[in-house]
């Protein structure tokens, strides 16, 4: 993709719809390629609701209440009304990340700061670690900060993104470190509904 998606200008961050993948890139020394490519929410709910289930994600992703049923309607909600967009990081088209995106004026952080139309949201949750293990032949050292940063490259491909923003909860230690690793800024600690987050941000200029 082009630096400047200009179809993507003036009307948010959307993606091809038949494009199975929007990024790629090599890992490891050219013996890998890792990919993204949207979530089809159907075909992929079973991987959703392994990964959100598994006792890994229980503290600070907080959806192991749901069954299957009500998984998908949580997310189809949100994807039609423009509020949120699923990706899997895939590794030799193997998943083992789910990006989630969204607009922040569309989120309970509109209001908290300076948020513009062009800032986007993200949330990520690895793959459990022998998913990971089983699909790729190799050791990646860093993988997760590999796949953060590719969806830093992913989104300032589209015009229509400006800022990148984070806010893990404050407690979760590893998700602010690895925000800090990838080139995020911390702004300032905020109350959440349901958290204290840090709020990281990345802007264009600072990728």
């Amino acid at each position: 993709m082009n630096k400047s998606n200009k179809n993507s200008e003036g009307s948010g961050f959307t993606v091809p719809v038949k494009k199975p993948f929007l990024y790629k890139e090599r890992l490891s020394g050219d013996r890998l390629e890792l990919g993204i490519r949207q979530v089809a929410l159907r075909k992929d709910l079973a991987v959703l609701y392994r990964w959100t289930n598994h006792p890994h994600a229980y503290r600070f992703w907080g959806m192991q209440e749901h069954t299957l049923k009500t998984l998908y309607e949580f997310y189809d909600l949100k994807i039609t009304a423009g509020r949120l967009q699923l990706f899997f990081a895939c590794v030799d088209s193997v998943p083992v990340a789910l990006i989630e995106v969204y607009p922040v004026l569309e989120s309970e952080l509109a209001g908290k700061a300076d948020f513009t139309d062009a800032d986007y949201g993200i949330h990520l949750l690895m793959a459990p670690y022998r998913e990971i293990k089983a699909a790729i032949s190799v050791n990646i050292e860093g993988l997760s900060v590999w796949v953060l940063k590719a969806v830093q490259r992913m989104l300032f491909d589209f015009a229509a993104v400006t800022r990148i923003v984070a806010e893990p909860d404050e407690c979760n230690t590893n998700a602010c470190r690895l925000a800090e690793k990838a080139g995020f800024r911390y702004v300032k600690t905020l109350p959440l509904a349901d958290k204290t987050a840090r709020l990281y941000m990345i802007t264009r200029d600072d990728y």
